[in-house]
């Protein structure tokens, strides 16, 4: 993993995730997805194409802007998106987490600047691969270059349409990406249909912790283990909402040296972090956790006040992988580690 620490309070900024990727792998199909659920969170997105939201899913329309039933916001772009971004920064009720299409091949690593506009901060980059035809883009180097670029910028990967393309293909691509991009965090999912906690951080709140969620202690040596017999998931939830959340805390300063060696210890089923840690080297100051994917970072954020100073923070993960790909278990193998190297499955809770 790869860690920083920055002095940049960020309490009152707005998330943005780039969702890059593809042409027609399903960038637009995942934000639709992440907005349907997005479970009382205030998203915004930045779309090219108003007509793949769901009609069904719009409550009105308010000039270049979808309001949608859950209070969620689309706003159609017909550039790259810095005016539509630079209007819901300046909105007085502007959303916490804002989400920009990356139309065809736009370069993920040129869009995630936009996370230094002022009001945002840069939450991480999905990209979302076509399964059934990855392996066949190898096979052109422009094609595979591309490929290449945005699995290296990649917080996650998501594998679509592994419906589509059974395990044996599914598992080639992986191994493919393995190739292009060493270390890369893969996901597999149908239809985009994956729990948002995983890619936008577990809801913390009454709603968000839950039976579902495992309330422990932080401590140096502690470790997310796979829950047993967990709550099921509400009626009807897509099979790419199931996931996996810790909440841990723990009233006693933390050694900041004792923190990164626990973050470079937890699995790679663990995908999302959020949280606040109560640092000992700047007690006056909280810090703000951030992780996806294979990075984190730590940001000193606003002072306690009168806040008690306290550590707390949510942790989102897959469950033990059905399967991993030759490559990822000989590597896994070698390095002696017990979590997969890469997730290659969503699973039930």
């Amino acid at each position: 993993m790869r860690g920083n620490y920055a002095s940049v309070d960020q309490h009152s900024r707005i998330s943005l995730t780039v969702v890059g990727g593809a042409p027609g792998a399903g960038k637009t199909t995942l934000i639709r997805h992440l907005l349907e659920y997005a479970s009382g969170r205030r998203l915004a997105a930045v779309i090219t194409d108003e007509d793949a939201i769901d009609p069904a899913m719009i409550a009105r329309h308010d000039g270049q802007r979808l309001i949608l039933h859950n209070g969620c916001v689309c706003v159609r772009s017909d550039d790259d998106g810095a005016a539509a971004l630079a209007a819901l920064a300046e909105d007085p009720d502007c959303p916490e987490h804002v989400l920009l299409d990356g139309a065809g091949w736009t370069d993920p690593r040129r869009l995630s600047g936009y996370g230094y506009m002022p009001g945002y901060c840069l939450d991480g980059t999905i990209v979302v691969l076509d399964a059934t035809t990855l392996r066949a883009g190898t096979n052109d180097s422009a094609t595979e270059a591309q490929l290449r670029e945005h699995a290296r910028v990649a917080d996650v990967v998501l594998l679509n349409k592994i419906d589509l393309a059974g395990d044996d293909e599914a598992d080639a691509a992986q191994r493919s990406l393995e190739r292009l991009a060493p270390g890369v965090r893969v996901v597999w999912c149908d239809r985009c249909r994956i729990s948002p906690a995983l890619l936008l951080g577990a809801p913390d709140g009454p709603d968000g912790v839950d039976g579902r969620t495992v309330v422990g202690e932080w401590t140096a040596d502690f470790v997310p283990a796979p829950v047993r017999n967990a709550a099921p998931l509400r009626a009807g939830a897509p099979r790419g909402e199931q996931h996996r959340s810790w909440c841990l805390v723990s009233e006693a300063a933390v050694d900041g040296l004792e923190f990164r060696d626990w973050v470079h210890r937890l699995p790679p089923t663990i995908l999302s972090g959020r949280g606040t840690v109560y640092l000992r080297k700047e007690p006056q100051h909280r810090q703000t956790f951030h992780l996806l994917g294979a990075h984190w970072r730590l940001e000193r954020g606003a002072p306690w006040g009168r806040d008690v100073p306290s550590t707390r923070l949510l942790l989102a993960g897959v469950g033990a992988a059905r399967r991993t790909s030759s490559r990822a278990r000989t590597d896994a193998d070698a390095d002696g580690e017990s979590g997969l190297a890469s997730i290659s499955r969503e699973t039930t809770a």
